[in-house]
């Protein structure tokens, strides 16, 4: 039976998951392969690092998952993580099996982490199963993924699932506040979509400021005042999934400021254009907003990230989706 932690992970909106996951595992109910997914930011890899380390029955640490996730802190834990930028390929799944397979030293229980788990490979995916299908005694996966929409289905079924709350705005400010009170962190949450810990790493890396800068070139732009090819350019430097949130929440505000009924300069210059063209401009705000997504996704697998910004950034020269 596993021992009771004395600490949990420090994030009060995961009091619930911890004590649920706590009493499992002090039952032995402890599911051999478990799913946690949510939102980024909001305390995956926190939650899996302290559940490890009950596995694991250890008085310190044994994942810096914030910090380090491709390493471990204790000889029976076996993190699989993909190199960054990149999916994670069958051999590191194949290196956690014959890790599964192994005596634990020491004695006790086994654990491995899979994360992210929906950047596995099909073949990756494949492998998995063998040890999905069959689990080991006192051997424990934790697979952790922002979605499980991504992952196949005879991964999903053969796990138990943990989802990660949303935060409210309230909750994670609170909790910001208590880590950095002199922070106006009300820009950071914005831009993080509702995870605190992304909101802190934001606001660490000087993104929250950058944005203002960033929404100061959409606007050069529509005014023809600057070119895609330079503001990409520009945002070389920064995380491809940044950018692309960024790019969405901006095109989501935009095409919410064309058909409300709020009073505004956009709206008025959209209401001037005829019916047709307006619905034009409504469809490619869609096409634009799908294509977003999509590169986002194909994030891992981009070679040219600076390229598909200039391509995403085309909508917004001359006026947002005004040209094809």
């Amino acid at each position: 039976m596993m021992p009771r932690a004395e600490s949990g992970t420090g994030l009060p909106w995961l009091a619930g998951l911890e004590s649920e996951l706590g009493a499992q595992a002090a039952s032995g109910q402890l599911a051999h392969a478990l799913l946690i997914y949510g939102e980024r930011g909001t305390g995956k890899r926190r939650l899996a690092a302290w559940l490890a380390q009950r596995i694991l029955s250890s008085e310190r640490p044994v994942w810096p998952a914030e910090s380090a996730p491709e390493t471990t802190l204790h000889p029976n834990l076996h993190p699989a993580v993909p190199e960054e930028g990149k999916s994670l390929p069958v051999e590191r799944i194949r290196e956690l099996i014959n890790f599964m397979q192994m005596s634990a030293y020491g004695g006790g229980a086994r654990a491995a982490t899979i994360y992210p788990a929906d950047s596995m490979r099909r073949a990756a995916a494949n492998s998995l199963l063998k040890i999905l299908e069959e689990p080991l005694p006192d051997s424990y996966l934790l697979l952790l993924a922002e979605s499980t929409q991504p992952l196949p289905a005879t991964i999903i079924s053969r796990c138990r699932l943990a989802r990660i709350p949303a935060v409210s705005q309230d909750e994670a400010t609170a909790w910001l506040s208590q880590q950095s009170a002199s922070v106006n962190w009300r820009n950071a949450m914005r831009l993080a979509g509702g995870g605190p810990l992304w909101a802190q790493e934001l606001h660490a890396q000087g993104l929250d400021e950058r944005a203002r800068a960033m929404s100061a070139q959409l606007g050069a732009l529509e005014r023809c005042k600057a070119t895609p090819a330079e503001v990409a350019r520009s945002w070389k430097d920064l995380p491809m999934r940044f950018w692309c949130d960024f790019l969405f929440r901006c095109a989501c505000r935009r095409a919410r400021d064309w058909m409300l009924a709020e009073n505004n300069a956009y709206r008025q210059r959209f209401l001037r254009l005829p019916k047709e063209a307006r619905q034009e401009m409504i469809r490619r705000s869609f096409v634009h907003l799908d294509a977003i997504v999509k590169c986002r996704r194909s994030e891992q697998f981009s070679a040219n990230a600076e390229l598909a910004a200039a391509a995403l950034l085309q909508s917004w020269f001359g006026g947002f989706c005004a040209r094809p």
